[in-house]
């Protein structure tokens, strides 16, 4: 074989070796482009998904806090009348001292405090009380001895012997109406006025307010 020969042989296998290469290097970025795209398509679809559970949870993000506001608006609404009604209920307190309540004077009514208060406090003893009765200014005038004395008499003709008697004029209370009955000592006290009524009721009120007030929404 020629020299000629030899020349044009390794041309051809270096011919043939480069065309290999260059189909290999052809396949390997056919496959590379195909992982290429389908990777492309795998993130677009994951975009697409993302944006889509973005959209769903803004979208219940805003239900819970419509629902939320809804329900916000609704106690607010509540709270608001329940508080017209109590406060409309302290008013009318002004009218019961001036016309009774059911044909009950104002002094009827206190009385029936005083001696709720004194029975809770000696409930259950044997020994003499001493019991003091403390009022406001304005329901002092409600309030003398003899009532205080026929109170008395009624609750010791139980087992204990009771006496009440009014507290000094430097010791009123302020207050919309009401009393508090305590020991001599003051160590037991009874606070039976209407705000702190109100305040023991409140629970068990508000309850019997939204009934009315929002029976339709049953």
């Amino acid at each position: 074989m020629g020299a000629t020969e030899i020349v044009e042989k390794i041309k051809n296998e270096a011919n043939a070796e480069c065309d290999e290469i260059i189909s290999e290097a052809k396949e390997n970025a056919k496959k590379q482009l195909e992982v290429a795209r389908e990777e492309v398509e795998l993130q677009k679809k994951n975009f697409v998904e993302a944006e889509e559970r973005k959209e769903i949870e803004e979208k219940e993000r805003i239900v819970r806090a419509t629902r939320l506001n809804a329900r916000k608006l609704g106690w607010d609404t509540e709270e608001e009348m329940i508080g017209k009604v109590l406060d409309e209920s302290m008013k009318r307190l002004k009218e019961v001292k001036r016309e009774s309540f059911k044909g009950n004077s104002y002094s009827n009514i206190l009385a029936g405090l005083i001696k709720d208060a004194a029975l809770s406090m000696v409930e259950g003893s044997s020994a003499s009380s001493e019991l003091e009765v403390i009022l406001s200014e304005e329901d002092a005038s409600y309030v003398d001895k003899s009532m205080l004395k026929g109170l008395s008499d009624e609750i010791s003709a139980g087992s204990v012997n009771v006496r009440l008697s009014l507290s000094g004029e430097g010791e009123r209370i302020k207050s919309a109406g009401g009393v508090i009955v305590r020991t001599k000592d003051g160590k037991i006290e009874v606070n039976n006025t209407f705000e702190q009524r109100m305040i023991r009721f409140s629970t068990s009120l508000k309850e019997d307010v939204v009934k009315v007030l929002f029976k339709d929404k049953e």
